[in-house]
């Protein structure tokens, strides 16, 4: 493929995903051989062009892939905050699914929390909306109930009291209250507009001391920015701080954000279920008014990204590797 002056080769690993850079609407100002590490069995496939920079492009995840059959230069572009050459992906996803949303205030429900993989750290969010009695004043789903104790490995901190923890929301799951769950189907009905505060369960949670933390937010996150929420994060340590350095404010001065920070992954749920708790006694509609300023802010900053350049710095990474 020729993107005007330049060319990119593609592996055969492009025949799924199709060519990011057209969805993101530029390309690296460079030639370069583009090859999708999500959609890939192995990199067995990659092209034989030593003359051209190698990118590995996997910006939509946070774990990185063995690449030690690779013997030559590469770009290794990570949707993992704490690894070099991020690359944040979902908020774009994400700024391009919601039109503008407007200000409203009219709130009836706290919370909204929808659930369709089920892993523990989501288990434990409804178990402490369970907990709290409020889970009538949610929006709220868990499609499935396959979940095992492995999830709370000791390793991470966990004990039995975890388990039961989690388990305490069986006899009320499933619970399908909606068509289709995931924040990125436009057909979910609208639990945005009537709650407080959502509640992002991300895809990443736990880590083990030999991994680097994977610090990687998902439209889970982005969805309740673009539609003007408050939001709690059950999400890997360092979820906050990375919304701060991208320019979004949140809510250390209504509730206790110092969950963020705790790297134990079994103590860190363990505080995010107590903060659940905690703010659902809180006057949220009061709450969520008093923060229209910033959560205007926050949808702003959404929609207003960059992305020229971020592009501009993969550039750079494919140049400076040769």
């Amino acid at each position: 493929m020729s993107t005007g002056k330049h060319t990119v080769i593609y592996s055969p690993s492009k025949s799924k995903f199709g060519n990011v850079f057209e969805y993101l609407g530029y390309a690296p100002d460079c030639d370069f051989i583009y090859h999708n590490v999500f959609d890939s069995a192995g990199f067995k496939t990659l092209p034989h062009r030593p003359d051209f920079p190698l990118l590995l492009w996997n910006a939509e995840e946070a774990f990185v892939e063995d690449t030690s059959d690779i013997h030559r230069d590469f770009v290794y572009v990570t949707g993992n905050y704490n690894l070099p050459n991020y690359f944040s992906m979902h908020d774009i996803i994400s700024s391009r699914i919601w039109p503008n949303k407007t200000w409203s205030d009219t709130k009836t429900k706290l919370f909204n929390c929808t659930q369709l993989k089920d892993v523990g750290h989501r288990r434990s969010v409804i178990a402490a909306l369970h907990k709290a009695n409020v889970l009538e004043k949610c929006n709220w789903s868990y499609v499935n109930n396959t979940c095992n104790g492995s999830w709370f490995h000791s390793a991470l901190g966990f004990t039995q009291q975890d388990i039961d923890y989690a388990h305490s929301i069986d006899s009320i799951i499933p619970y399908d209250a909606y068509p289709v769950v995931g924040a990125h189907n436009r057909d979910l009905p609208d639990i945005w507009n009537d709650s407080c505060v959502t509640i992002s369960t991300e895809t990443t949670f736990q880590h083990y001391r030999t991994q680097v933390p994977p610090l990687m937010l998902t439209e889970k996150t982005y969805c309740a920015i673009a539609n003007l929420t408050m939001f709690i994060i059950a999400g890997p340590v360092g979820s906050l701080r990375l919304l701060a350095d991208q320019g979004y404010a949140t809510f250390d001065d209504l509730w206790d954000e110092s969950y963020d920070t705790i790297t134990n992954t079994a103590q860190r749920l363990r505080a995010v279920c107590a903060l659940i708790e905690e703010v659902s006694k809180m006057d949220l509609p009061k709450l969520h008014a008093h923060c229209k300023e910033r959560l205007l802010h926050n949808q702003n900053v959404l929609y207003s990204i960059d992305v020229k350049s971020r592009v501009d710095k993969v550039t750079q990474w494919l140049l400076e590797s040769r």
